[in-house]
């Protein structure tokens, strides 16, 4: 099935709407439900976890810092009250290879995180519990819920989208207006006249001004979008998916998807307006840390950024992103899966409604998590609940909230493997961008090898 583009939430509806470094988003994002009967059968044999004491229940993840106190908090409450042992453990590196040894081991967890990739291989193998049906899980948005067969699927806690980060001290001093609603969108020529204000040598002179020194930039308008999260909401703007139906050929070397890249290239090469990503990274490794750096003024970047942003010093707000033939943003979050082995399923799946709850998780509130429940994006008190923190700047509302209808479902969960996909897109950005010129024949021989690691899609969306 191709990419999930879902329609504006209506009101008081469970309607449609459509990688970090501390989210719930998959590994694989590299560079962020109406349902029926349910079925919780065990798959394999063996206890959960390393622990012998059957009262234990071990929950995975891969947070650290904030994250990590605020799942292990929602965790020990609802252990105390389930009469349970709480038993969470953070692992930070190396996650898909520590649940695969505990597999192998026949001691997986009762429940935890997953990649998108590998929740929909258990999920496959019949290693997981099955929330397709479940009763639990209606009231999310559809795109929270990913089918890996027609009657079997796992879930998303949470939900995080693109959107569009900026200094607004910068942005201010350039007289830059950035929108934050679809309607005022910039298209492509739009954000290079804003980039070229915002960017200045020594001296203050812009690009397009005589005598601009590129050898000697100190600030730069904007960072080239080169993760594939980014790219991927790009092409769909114009009209493009990344990946055919079936998951057997990338669309990347497409007229649609090349005019993209080579307009990105440009930003560095032709318009100067960006640095390059190796020049990126040097000024800071995250959203937040090049804006605070001062060298860049507008980014792209996941919604989660909002917890970095909110702990610094930046001034920043948030805009809707640059289009071409229509709006488009991508929507995308890990997974948090239950283990078949588990023989405390019941307590799990009420977790899982935990943690997705912004009642009860301060991530929410906090900037790292959007909520993957729909009316938390067309409840006006509800939306109070999970947007009041001080990490939500005046530009959420419309530019995220308002605009989440025109989210498209990364297809990290879709395209089988995604993850060794992803990471080839990755690794090829920075030489596309980075080299002048024709950038064709560089993404022609990217869609090659892509095509040659594609084995299929999972069905993702519901059944008809």
């Amino acid at each position: 099935m191709a990419a999930r583009r879902y329609p504006a939430i209506p009101a008081g509806s469970a309607a449609p709407i459509g990688h970090s470094r501390r989210s719930f988003l998959g590994m694989s994002a590299l560079g962020a439900l109406g349902l029926g009967g349910v079925s919780l059968g065990l798959s394999g044999c063996g206890s959960s976890g390393s622990s012998a004491d059957p009262n234990d229940f071990v929950f995975t993840f891969w947070g650290t810092g904030a994250e990590k106190d605020a799942v292990t908090k929602v965790l020990d409450a609802a252990a105390q009250g389930a009469g349970l042992n709480a038993k969470p453990q953070s692992i930070p590196t190396n996650y898909e290879t520590k649940i695969n040894t505990l597999l192998a081991a026949n001691t997986p967890p009762d429940a935890g995180y997953l990649t998108e990739s590998m929740s929909m291989r258990l999920g496959e193998q019949g290693k997981l519990v099955n929330v397709a049906g479940n009763a639990i899980f209606a009231n999310y948005l559809p795109s929270a819920i990913h089918w890996y067969s027609a009657d079997g699927a796992v879930a998303q806690t949470c939900q995080e989208a693109m959107t569009f980060f900026y200094d607004t001290e910068a942005a201010a001093q350039a007289g830059v207006a950035v929108p934050t609603s679809v309607d005022g969108a910039w298209d492509w020529n739009q954000l290079i006249q804003a980039a070229d204000a915002l960017t200045a040598d020594s001296q203050g002179r812009k690009p397009s001004d005589s005598g601009f020194d590129a050898n000697d930039v100190q600030r730069y308008g904007f960072a080239a979008p080169t993760g594939v999260p980014q790219l991927f909401a790009l092409l769909q703007s114009n009209g493009v998916d990344m990946f055919n139906e079936d998951g057997t050929k990338t669309n990347l070397d497409s007229p649609e998807a090349i005019e993209v890249l080579q307009n990105i290239n440009q930003l560095v090469n032709e318009h100067r307006v960006s640095p390059t990503p190796a020049q990126a990274t040097t000024f800071g490794a995250s959203a937040s840390l090049l804006l605070a750096s001062k060298r860049v003024a507008m980014v792209i970047e996941g919604t989660w950024g909002l917890l970095d942003f909110s702990q610094s010093d930046v001034k920043y707000d948030t805009g809707v992103l640059p289009k071409y033939q229509q709006y488009a943003t991508t929507t995308l979050s890990g997974a948090t899966s239950i283990f078949a082995a588990s023989k405390h399923q019941d307590f799990a799946l009420q977790l899982l409604t935990d943690l997705s709850d912004p009642t009860k998780v301060d991530l929410y509130s906090a900037g790292l998590w959007m909520p993957a429940v729909a009316d938390y994006y067309t409840d006006e008190a509800k939306i109070s609940q999970w947007t009041s923190g001080g990490a939500h700047p005046a530009g959420f509302r419309t530019a995220v909230i308002d605009s989440i209808g025109s989210g498209v479902a990364y297809p990290s969960y879709r395209i089988k493997d995604f993850t060794t996909v992803a990471t080839t897109i990755t690794n090829a950005m920075g030489p596309i961008v980075t080299t002048p010129g024709d950038v064709t024949d560089a993404v022609k021989t990217l869609a090659a090898t892509v095509n040659g690691q594609l084995k299929g899609a999972y069905p993702d969306s519901a059944p008809a």
